[in-house]
């Protein structure tokens, strides 16, 4: 029996071709009714190709879809003056960092969502120009970055206190606010360089 299967599998594929080899191969026209072949129209070769140019539509166009002139001949002529840019300062593309938090002992700070460390190197984008920039040194008052680039080195402080906050003999004094101690009222300051308000 399994000498049966093995005549049978090598018989197969030898009447399976010749099955084929005997079957007419049909042949495929090229030829359109009606038509002529091309080796036929050399005579009238340039009216027909001035007859489809005229429906192309870049023959109407000045330029191509590339952005170039059509006539070779033809010079551009560019009007366009080059704007210089006005290059920011560094200590501006810093002061611009909003630090919402500080950590010195692990020598890192808080960018709102974003934490950033000692060595640290990221972009900065401001207004189309971008610098590439190292965090320095981080302190618990202040933040030290290099510009890549140049090499210039900024400080971004966190001690700058706010608009009518004093400073005084190392407490904070700000405008309207009283201390809590029950002993001596806190005086209240009035300013005599402004004018009385108008009624």
């Amino acid at each position: 029996m399994a000498e049966a299967m093995k005549v049978i599998l090598l018989i197969l594929p030898l009447a399976t071709s010749l099955l084929a080899a005997g079957e007419p191969v049909p042949v495929v026209s090229s030829a359109v009714p009606g038509g002529t072949p091309a080796r036929f129209l050399s005579a009238d070769l340039d009216d027909r190709i001035a007859r489809m140019r005229k429906r192309l539509s870049i023959i109407s166009r000045e330029r191509g879809p590339f952005g170039l002139y059509q006539n070779p001949a033809k010079t551009p002529v560019d009007n366009h003056v080059a704007k210089k840019i006005s290059k920011t300062p560094f200590i501006e593309f810093i002061n611009g960092i909003q630090i919402s938090v500080i950590n010195s002992r692990e020598k890192e700070f808080l960018v709102g969502a974003r934490i950033f460390r000692v060595g640290q190197v990221f972009p900065i984008v401001r207004g189309g120009e971008r610098l590439s920039v190292r965090v320095e040194a981080v302190r618990s008052s202040r933040v030290t970055f290099r510009n890549l680039r140049t090499g210039e080195i900024a400080l971004r402080r966190l001690d700058v206190l706010p608009e009518g906050v004093t400073a005084a003999a190392g407490r904070v004094r700000v405008q309207g606010v009283t201390s809590r101690s029950r002993g001596e009222a806190e005086p209240l300051r009035l300013d005599t360089n402004t004018s009385p308000p108008a009624p």
